[in-house]
């Protein structure tokens, strides 16, 4: 490459990064935000443009050579975005974006880069949004609005927190009752609070229909979901609430219906462990029963299988797992055709009783742990 091309190339690049650093003054005095030296010890206002920059206008505050106060940036979309720093160099306290237009979009309240308190959101229209109220870094209320003044979303927390919430969350003394809206007229479901907490709710389909349920009674929280074109129920589950309302101290039931009608499963839980569950063939007879007992990390297991025709077709015995004693299996007319034994601490296979078709003993086989068969 020769000489003049390399010089040529050079100059390009110092053009062009010339013209990515923004153009920035303080007090009259030209400085540069990315070197200290221009701005040590200084206070005011810095002043910065750049018309290629993403940061079309920037002014923040210096005291004693620090970036700390109030902030102004225009974006080169036209948005604005106005805050403060603090001394770490994280927002603090106000902060407002406006569109291009000089309308105001969002409004936050920060704490050392944090929300909280009141947070907004506003529509390019110009009405509010979307409402927030952050505790301890944690969204604890949502209040969403459409044009006309209608819910849209809804989330309450157990104490009143801004004037907004009294009614809808049932901080008047009453259970709210609220209908949220997906669009202007076309309501997406239901919701009811008493003192911040949620009573019961609904959740409709586009063509108004439940699809979904949940409803408190009697200190246990109801779930429910339906099939949109029967209306009829497609799984409840019914569990004591705790509260953290969590798996791990799950008590209750929980089933679940084909569109049918006919029901396929029920769990019950206790301590946060399934103890029972059944179910069903579509033709109403039992497919499967298990039963689950436990003493502290041990678990047994008894599941009874069935044919379609509700003959029993097997019954199996399992510990933490594995396989234990005598697992049994029988034929649709409910005779005994086979039977295995396995024990071990890893369950394995180790007597096989054949039977025939009256239930008589045709033959019995030994095994081995590595699964091979020793004689009689």
């Amino acid at each position: 490459m020769s000489k003049s091309l390399v010089t040529g190339l050079v100059a390009v690049l110092l053009c062009a990064s010339a013209h990515a650093i923004p153009r920035c003054e303080l007090n009259g005095e030209s400085v540069n935000p990315n070197n200290g030296h221009t701005t040590a010890g200084k206070s005011g206002v810095m002043r910065c443009t750049d018309e290629d920059g993403s940061v079309r206008r920037r002014e923040q505050t210096l005291r004693d050579g620090r970036f700390v106060g109030p902030v102004v940036m225009v974006l080169a979309d036209g948005e604005r975005r106005e805050y403060s720093v603090n001394d770490k160099g994280n927002r603090h306290g106000l902060a407002r974006s406006f569109d291009s237009k000089g309308t105001l979009r969002k409004e936050e309240n920060l704490d050392n880069g944090s929300h909280v308190g009141v947070q907004k959101q506003f529509a390019e229209a110009g009405y509010l949004q979307e409402l927030h109220f952050a505790d301890e870094r944690r969204t604890v209320l949502t209040i969403g609005y459409l044009a006309d003044g209608t819910l849209n979303e809804l989330r309450c927390t157990p104490t009143s927190v801004v004037p907004q919430d009294r009614e809808v969350c049932g901080h008047a003394g009453r259970v709210s009752e609220v209908t949220l809206y997906r669009e202007a007229g076309k309501p997406s479901g239901t919701v009811s609070y008493l003192a911040g907490k949620m009573q019961r709710q609904s959740a409709l389909d586009r063509e108004g229909r439940v699809v979904r349920s949940e409803e408190r009674k009697d200190g246990r929280l109801i779930r429910r979901t339906f099939y949109p074109a029967t209306g009829k129920p497609r799984s409840e589950t019914e569990f004591v609430e705790s509260e953290a309302n969590s798996r791990a101290g799950r008590e209750g039931t929980a089933r679940e219906w084909h569109e049918s009608g006919q029901m396929t499963q029920e769990t019950m839980w206790a301590d946060g462990y399934e103890q029972r569950i059944q179910q069903w063939y579509l033709n109403g007879q039992p497919k499967q029963r298990v039963q689950v007992r436990r003493d502290g990390r041990e678990q047994a297991r008894t599941t009874e299988r069935f044919w379609d025709n509700g003959q029993l077709a097997a019954v199996n015995v399992e510990r933490n797992g594995r396989p234990l004693g005598w697992q049994k299996y029988f034929s649709e007319d409910g005779v005994l055709l086979r039977e295995d034994e396995h024990g071990g601490e890893r369950g394995l296979l180790q007597r096989r009783k054949h039977y025939n078709a009256h239930g008589g003993l045709e033959r019995e086989e030994r095994f081995l742990e590595d699964g091979s068969r020793i004689g009689p």
